[in-house]
C-alpha cells in the first residue's frame, strides 16, 4: 500500500493509458446538486485567488496486474469525487469548444480521453448502473442519457456555472488551471498484497459517508471473484425493489428487519447494524451467494410493505393489500420482521391466502387499538421482534396459524396485551384524534371507504373541523369554551373535505351546504341533516362513527385449548421469587421498555448498567464498600475483583466489577431488589417475564 498527497489531474487522471473502473459493489453515482455546488464554489475561490488549493479527500484504488495494455485501477473509494471532476472537465470542454479556445480544448481532451488506444478511449468506466449514461455524455450522445440521471443533471449544473464564469470574463484556461489545484490523498493498493475490504472498512469506519446498505453491498461483493454475476442476479434486483432514486432508507430498514427476522431480537438500525450483519454472516457460515439468494425473495416481500404497488405488481389478496396500506398510512413498521415470517410462510405454502388475510387484519387491528388508546410503544419493539418465535415455538401451532397468533396476543397479561373493545370505543369518542394526523386520516378514510372492494384514496381530501378551531360570535352562541376545548379535535367533530380553505370558521349552515357536495357520504350523512351543531350532536356522531370502526376491527378472541405456548408469567420485585427457579427467563421490562434476555446473570449486569445511568455515583459507593447484598455473604460489587475473589467478575464500567458466578435465579432477583433500594429507584419500574420449563 502506498499513500501520498498529490494533485488529482496531474498525477491521477492526466497520464495516458489509464483506465479507472468502478466495480459493481460500489453505490451508484448520486452526488446531489448541493455536493456539486460546494465543489464549484471551492474551484471559484481558487480562480479568484482566495485559496491556493482544495483538498477533496482520499482516493483508494487497487492497481490491477492483468498484464494488459492499460494501467487498470479498481476504484474502491472516491468514485463520487472522481466522476464529478470528469463531468466538470466535460462541461469545460464544451465551453472551450464554443469559445473556440483550441489550446484549452486540446489540453482538456488529453486529460479526459486516452489517445492512441482503440480498446478504450474513456479513462473512466462508471458503475454498471451509470456506465451507459456516463459514456453517452463523454461521447456527445446526450439523447441516449436518462433524463433523470444524476450524471446529466450535474453536467447541466456544471455547464451553467462555467458559462457564468466565462461570461464574467474568466477564461476556460483559468478554470482548467484552477482544476489542477484539486488535491487528494492517493492510496494505491497492490493486488495480492493488500486487503481491499479491510482497508475500505477502516477508511469508512465512521459510517458518515456510506449507509449500512452500502457497507453490506461492499462486504458481499467486493472480495467475491464472481461479483458481477452476483450483482446482476441478486443485488441489482434487491436494490430495484427497495431503493427510491438516491434514497437508501427502505434498503437500510430492510437489512435491519432482516436481522430481526433471523435472530428474533431487536437490532440497532444505525450504529451496529453492519457489524451485526457481518458477525451473523460469519457465524452461520454463509457464502455470499447463499445469503443473497435468501435476501432476494425477502426483498420482494418487503417491497409490498413499504410502497403501494400496481395491480400488475401485486400478488396478494385485496384484503392483504388493504391491511398493508393501513399499516403504511399509520407509519407502523415495527411489525415488519414478524410480517416477513408470515409472508415467507405464505410463499412456501405453510398458510393459504385466507389465513394470510386474517393474520394481517388482526395485526392491523392490534396496532390500531394500541395507537388509538395511546399505549406507549417502548415495549413494542422487543415484543414484535420475538413474537413469531414465541407463537410458533410449538411447531404444531402452525396447523392453526391464525388462531395461534390471535390467542397469543389476545391472552397476554403484560403491557403489550390487546387493548379491550371498550377502551378503543371510549378513546375514539373522547380522545384528541386530530393531533395524530396519520391515524386521523386513516380512521376517517376507513369509515368512508373501508367496506369498498376497491382501495380508494383520500389524498385529495383534507381533514376538516365541523365546529371550527376558532369560534366566531355565531358559534359562541351555541357552544361553550369548555365544550369547544373538549370536543374540538375528537372524531365526532372531524370529517374529510376537499374544501378546507373555504370551510374555515364559517357558520354551520354554510358548512352544511359545502358538505352536501362532498364525496364523504358516510361521514357527513348526520351532519347535513342537523339543525344545529352542539356538544350533543358531536358526541352522538362520535358514537356512530366509533361503532363503525370498532365493528370493522373487532376480533373474536380465540380460546382454543389445543394451542399451547410457553406459559408467560410476569414477576415483579414484590412477588415470591421461588417460581423463577423452575422457569426460563424470556425478557425483563424496565421503564416500559422490553429487553430480550435469556440469562438471569446477564440480566443482573444489564439492569446494573441501567440503574447506574439514571443515578450516577451510587455504583462507586457500592464498589468502595465491597457491596454484598446479603449479610455475611461474599463480595458482589467491588473495585478489586482478584483481591476480593469474585468468581465470575464482569466489568460494569471504569474498573467496577460485579460477580455473576454461581448465583441462583431467585438470589439474582433478591440482588436486583437490593440494588433498586440502594439506587433509590422505585421497584415498580421493573419486572421480568418467565415461562415454565414444562411448556418448552
Amino acid at each position: 500500500m502506498k499513500a501520498e498527497s498529490i494533485y488529482l489531474l496531474v498525477h491521477i487522471i492526466n497520464p495516458n493509458g489509464r483506465l479507472f473502473r468502478i466495480p459493481v459493489y460500489q453505490r451508484n453515482y448520486d452526488w446531489s446538486e448541493d455536493h456539486c455546488k460546494r465543489l464549484l464554489d471551492d474551484i471559484e475561490r481558487i480562480i479568484n485567488g482566495h485559496q491556493q488549493k482544495h483538498f477533496l479527500g482520499s482516493m483508494v484504488y487497487l492497481a490491477s496486474n492483468d498484464g494488459g495494455m492499460f494501467q487498470n485501477f479498481i476504484v474502491i473509494d472516491g468514485q463520487q469525487r472522481l466522476t464529478t471532476v470528469m463531468i466538470i472537465l466535460k462541461a469545460l470542454c464544451e465551453c472551450a469548444k464554443k469559445l473556440d479556445d483550441i489550446n484549452t480544448l486540446n489540453l482538456i481532451t488529453g486529460i479526459l480521453y486516452n489517445s492512441n488506444f482503440s480498446e478504450s478511449r474513456l479513462k473512466l468506466k462508471a458503475s454498471m448502473s451509470d456506465d451507459k449514461n456516463f459514456a453517452a455524455l463523454l461521447e456527445d450522445r446526450l439523447d441516449d442519457i436518462d433524463k433523470d440521471s444524476r450524471i446529466l443533471i450535474n453536467h447541466e449544473l456544471c455547464l451553467n456555472r462555467i458559462e457564468k464564469w466565462t461570461a464574467s470574463g474568466i477564461t476556460t484556461g483559468e478554470i482548467l488551471n484552477a482544476l489542477h489545484f484539486l488535491q487528494v490523498v492517493s492510496i494505491t493498493l497492490t493486488e495480492g498484497e493488500d486487503d481491499p475490504q479491510m482497508i475500505f472498512e477502516s477508511i469508512n469506519s465512521t459510517g458518515l459517508d456510506l449507509s449500512n446498505a452500502d457497507l453490506i453491498r461492499n462486504f458481499l461483493l467486493m472480495s467475491d471473484p464472481d461479483q458481477e454475476r452476483l450483482f446482476k442476479d441478486y443485488w441489482l434486483p434487491i436494490e430495484r425493489n427497495l431503493k427510491e432514486v438516491n434514497d437508501y432508507t427502505n434498503l437500510n430498514n430492510f437489512f435491519a428487519h432482516y436481522m430481526i427476522f433471523k435472530t428474533n431480537s431487536p437490532v440497532d438500525n444505525n450504529k451496529y447494524l453492519y457489524r451485526n450483519f457481518t458477525d451473523f454472516f460469519r457465524k452461520q457460515n454463509y457464502t455470499h451467494e447463499q445469503i443473497l439468494r435468501e435476501l432476494k425473495p425477502l426483498s420482494e416481500i418487503y417491497m409490498s410493505f413499504v410502497r403501494p404497488l400496481s395491480k400488475e405488481q401485486q400478488k396478494y389478496p385485496s384484503e392483504v393489500i388493504k391491511s398493508l396500506d393501513g399499516l403504511r398510512v399509520l407509519k407502523q413498521t415495527t411489525f415488519y420482521p414478524f410480517m416477513l415470517h408470515v409472508f415467507d410462510d405464505y410463499e412456501h405454502g405453510v398458510i393459504n391466502s385466507e389465513t394470510l388475510s386474517k393474520v394481517m387484519k388482526f395485526i392491523l387491528s392490534y396496532i390500531l387499538r394500541r395507537v388509538v388508546c395511546r399505549v406507549t410503544s417502548n415495549s413494542l419493539r422487543g415484543f414484535a421482534a420475538s413474537l413469531y418465535s414465541r407463537v410458533f415455538k410449538v411447531e404444531a401451532n402452525k396447523a392453526k396459524y391464525y388462531e395461534a397468533v390471535n390467542k397469543f396476543i389476545s391472552t397476554l397479561q403484560t403491557k403489550d396485551a390487546m387493548p379491550p373493545y371498550d377502551d378503543l370505543r371510549n378513546a375514539l369518542i373522547n380522545e384528541d384524534l386530530y393531533s395524530q394526523k396519520a391515524l386521523c386520516r386513516f380512521i376517517l378514510n376507513e369509515i368512508e371507504n373501508g367496506d369498498s372492494k376497491e382501495i380508494l384514496s383520500s389524498d385529495n381530501l383534507t381533514i376538516e373541523h365541523i365546529m371550527p378551531q376558532n369560534l366566531n360570535p355565531e358559534w359562541k352562541r351555541i357552544i361553550t369554551e369548555d365544550e369547544h376545548q373538549h370536543w374540538l379535535h375528537t372524531l365526532g367533530n372531524l370529517t374529510l373535505s376537499g374544501s378546507n380553505s373555504r370551510l374555515s370558521n364559517k357558520s354551520f349552515r354554510e358548512k352544511q351546504i359545502t358538505l352536501r357536495e362532498s364525496k364523504a357520504v358516510k361521514l357527513n350523512s348526520d351532519v347535513i341533516n342537523q339543525s344545529t351543531w352542539t356538544s350533543r350532536e358531536i358526541q352522538n356522531r362520535g358514537r356512530r362513527l366509533a361503532k363503525i370502526i370498532t365493528d370493522r376491527f373487532n376480533t373474536e378472541k380465540i380460546s382454543d385449548p389445543d394451542l399451547a405456548f410457553e406459559a408467560i408469567t410476569k414477576i415483579t420485585l414484590d412477588d415470591d421469587f421461588d417460581s423463577v427457579m423452575s422457569s426460563h427467563l424470556e425478557a425483563f421490562v424496565f421503564d416500559d421498555e422490553d429487553y430480550v434476555q435469556k440469562y438471569f446473570a446477564l440480566m443482573l449486569v444489564d439492569i446494573t448498567k441501567l440503574l447506574d445511568e439514571i443515578k450516577p455515583g451510587v455504583l462507586e459507593t457500592l464498589a468502595q464498600e465491597n457491596y454484598s447484598f446479603r449479610t455475611g455473604s461474599r463480595v458482589f460489587i467491588t473495585y478489586e475483583p482478584a483481591a476480593n475473589k469474585l468468581r465470575t467478575p464482569r466489568e460494569i464500567r471504569d474498573g467496577i466489577f460485579i460477580d455473576i458466578g454461581s448465583i441462583a435465579a431467585n438470589d439474582i432477583m433478591k440482588f436486583i431488589s437490593s440494588l433498586f433500594e440502594k439506587f433509590e429507584v422505585s421497584k415498580s419500574r421493573f419486572y421480568i417475564l418467565i415461562n415454565d420449563k414444562t411448556h418448552k
